[in-house]
């Protein structure tokens, strides 16, 4: 790789456009493609009309997150449907280059191997998933204060998974007052949550799945952060029908969804939150991530930062 190189932007949505902005603080060359009309939102990158354009000059492409939505074509919401961009094909025309994107198949890393690409998924970056731990939260916050018709300060909260965003989640529950259980599996982060104020309850095996210890009867809400049905039909009967069920676990998420409609139970599928409540914040949290990785790769800005200087 050598050492001075321009990056293309290549689709994605409003962080995508926040991200392409503070790479071009930085003082990286940056060119962009599929994200609409954003000419006056991205610094001192460049807008181009082709995609072909925007990676002339490029050693880095950087792809959204997802980088497909539908496993052939790159992903541009805020492009013209018309305008579109077949993954094989920026393959085909990206050999020999450093390719970055959020959530890549496993077919498009093994096409990119072949055409002697090397690919990142900053997705599973560590950086990115506990930066990325804030905005859910405060996304998920938001979503309670909207949906309950009583206060935080005060009400009876449950946190499922006491991981990135459920210890964080905790917190900040919390410091808004509400009287929170924390249930875990492991002893260490039951033990965890106790040391911040929280109740703590037990997650535990039972018929082949896994269970709450047990529900209080005046639970108000549940933030489940666990990519496992736990809130089964069964689970579900005993809770409280004023209890609003928050579920912030990627697919195929922690909640029966149809049991809990079928119970008259209100349920809130949020999903990719950083990307839908703060999309300038996350795309911050996606270009620190990506200066990361360019580091890893030897790969430095060409202007000093804050220089726009051509």
């Amino acid at each position: 790789m050598k050492e001075r190189v321009g990056i293309a932007v290549l689709g994605g949505d409003e962080r995508q456009i926040a991200m392409a902005r503070a790479l071009a603080a930085c003082g990286y060359h940056v060119k962009v493609w599929g994200l609409g009309a954003c000419a006056d939102r991205i610094g001192s990158g460049t807008l181009c009309e082709e995609w072909t354009e925007a990676i002339e000059d490029a050693g880095v492409v950087i792809l959204p997150l997802p980088a497909s939505a539908d496993g052939v074509r790159v992903h541009c919401p805020l492009q013209c449907p018309d305008l579109f961009l077949r993954m094989t094909t920026l393959l085909d025309a990206i050999s020999g280059r450093l390719l970055l994107g959020g959530k890549l198949s496993e077919a498009v890393q093994s096409i990119a191997e072949q055409k002697g690409i090397e690919t990142v998924d900053y997705f599973h970056s560590e950086v990115l998933q506990l930066k990325n731990a804030l905005p859910t939260v405060e996304g998920a916050i938001e979503i309670a204060m909207r949906e309950l018709p009583v206060t935080i300060d005060g009400v009876s909260a449950a946190v499922i998974g006491y991981g990135r965003i459920g210890a964080l989640l905790g917190e900040r529950l919390w410091a808004l007052g509400a009287d929170v259980t924390v249930y875990a599996r492991r002893q260490e982060q039951l033990a965890l949550a106790e040391l911040h104020h929280h109740r703590v309850k037990r997650i535990v095996c039972r018929g082949g799945g896994s269970v709450p210890e047990s529900i209080a009867p005046d639970l108000r809400v549940i933030f489940n952060t666990v990519p496992q049905w736990i809130f089964t039909r069964a689970v579900l009967e005993m809770l409280p029908r004023n209890c609003l069920l928050i579920d912030l676990a990627s697919a195929p998420g922690g909640i029966d969804r149809a049991a809990a409609q079928a119970l008259g139970l209100r349920t809130v599928w949020a999903t990719a939150l950083p990307g839908k409540c703060a999309p300038e914040s996350a795309g911050e949290i996606l270009a620190d991530t990506v200066r990361l990785i360019l580091a890893e790769y030897a790969v430095i800005p060409e202007r000093k930062e804050g220089d726009d200087r051509a």
